[in-house]
Order: structure tokens, then sequence, then C-alpha cells
């Protein structure tokens, strides 16, 4: 494909268009694919890390995995489910019911455990 096709694909967004001067080069595609696929695998691996540190571990293997789906289709494909569920709460804006009751019984258990530790413990 060459450039000007991709520019007409792409005629808003400056990043867009810096990638549409890569695509049309096949060695730099080459190479960007490869340092996506390469920092998509980092994040991921970090976030892997992280799973067992102190850290935000499943925010680093999604933003991994936001970095390859740029690029990979596979990896578009194994965030579907999540972007169609976030898709679904955006256009309910609610939460379910339940997310409600259990809100309300863990705030009533806190309060209870603290009245119960400030008596216990009262000196």
């Amino acid at each position: 494909m060459e450039y000007s096709e991709y520019m007409n694909e792409y005629r808003t967004h400056p990043i867009k268009r810096i990638r549409a001067k890569v695509r049309a080069n096949r060695l730099a595609d080459a190479a960007w694919r490869t340092v996506i696929f390469f920092v998509g695998f980092f994040l991921i691996g970090v976030g892997i890390v992280l799973l067992v540190l102190p850290g935000p571990g499943w925010l680093m293997i999604f933003l991994g995995f936001l970095t390859l789906a740029t690029e990979f289709a596979w990896a578009s494909r194994a965030l579907a489910p999540l972007r169609s569920r976030l898709e679904k709460a955006k256009l309910t804006g609610k939460k379910p019911w339940w997310f409600y009751i259990l809100v309300i019984v863990f705030a009533i258990a806190s309060a209870l455990a603290s009245y119960w530790v400030w008596i216990t413990f009262e000196g």
C-alpha cells in the first residue's frame, strides 16, 4: 500500500499520519511492530512480577495487552470480552443491584468491627 493510500485513511490525527508513514515503508513497519511486540511483552512481564510484589500487576498486564492490540489482531481479540463489558458498563452507567447491597453490608460490617475494636481495646 502506498503512502497516499494510507493518508486517505488517516487524515486527521497526527499520530495516525506518522503511523501511516511508517506503514508505507516495509522495513520501518517491521521495526515498529518489533518494538511494539517487545514493549507489550515487557509490560506483561512486569505485570506478572508485580502480581507477587506490591504494585499494580493487573494494570500493567492490561497495559501490555493494550499496547500489543495496537498492532496485533490476536491481542485485540484477547481484549474483545473486556472491551464489550466496558462498553456495556458505559452504556448502562449503572452497577447491578447486588453491588450496592454488598457495599452497604461491607460498610455496616466495618462500622461494627470498628466499634468492637474501640470497646474491646479502650484503655
